[in-house]
């Protein structure tokens, strides 16, 4: 039976079993057929490594593959594993779904590498095997709150000193001189007087001669 005719032999009811599963677990995953319309096959149209590397793979998206009944099933295996193609010791054996001609489900429950190979060693060996990568769940970052413990950092102090104030504006020297006594005053007219007298006395004396 060819991959085309596996394809087109699969109950409606498994693929709307798979789409049921994925909505429930998530609003926004996807169902991916490994291979594309190929299917599950030793030599898709499309490399493994070609399909995984177009697709996002996101946390709890489906993978369903697709193969013949009784041929070919699907092993879930470490890193270890895969690049050596051991098949004895699988993480999981993905089974056929019940009344389906060959396809098996997966549900990528986490982020991180997965590692599927062949359960017959020698089409692994021949390339077939698949490794996804699920992209990180991307959690919503909020800012950082300010802390009240510390009080705000004190204005600089400016570098440089405040300016002089400009000799023009300065008051005059004599500005605050106290104001003359009234004893000063009068020494200074007893003496204009006194000086008087005795001009007019000299004067008198000159003409008397």
């Amino acid at each position: 039976m060819g991959a085309s005719q596996v394809w087109s032999s699969a109950p409606a009811w498994l693929v709307i079993v798979v789409g049921f599963a994925a909505v429930v677990c998530s609003s926004e995953a996807h169902v991916f057929y490994a291979g594309g319309r190929d299917g599950w096959v030793l030599d898709p149209t499309e490399s493994y490594n070609h399909w995984a590397g177009r697709n996002r793979f996101q946390v709890n998206d489906t993978i369903v593959f697709t193969h013949e009944k009784g041929v070919d099933s699907v092993l879930q295996v470490t890193e270890q594993d895969f690049d050596t193609c051991n098949t004895r010791n699988p993480v999981r054996r993905l089974q056929a779904a019940v009344g389906s001609s060959g396809s098996s489900v997966f549900r990528l429950d986490r982020s991180g590498p997965f590692f599927f190979i062949s359960s017959d060693e020698d089409r692994c060996q021949k390339g077939h095997k698949l490794y996804i990568i699920v992209m990180a769940v991307r959690q919503p970052t909020t800012p950082p709150a300010p802390d009240s413990a510390f009080p705000p950092a004190p204005a600089p102090e400016s570098a440089f000193p405040p300016a002089p104030s400009p000799v023009w504006a300065s008051a005059p020297e004599n500005a605050h001189a106290p104001p003359p006594t009234a004893g000063a005053s009068r020494l200074v007219i007893d003496e204009a007087i006194i000086g008087s007298v005795v001009g007019v006395i000299g004067a008198l004396v000159l003409c008397a001669v």
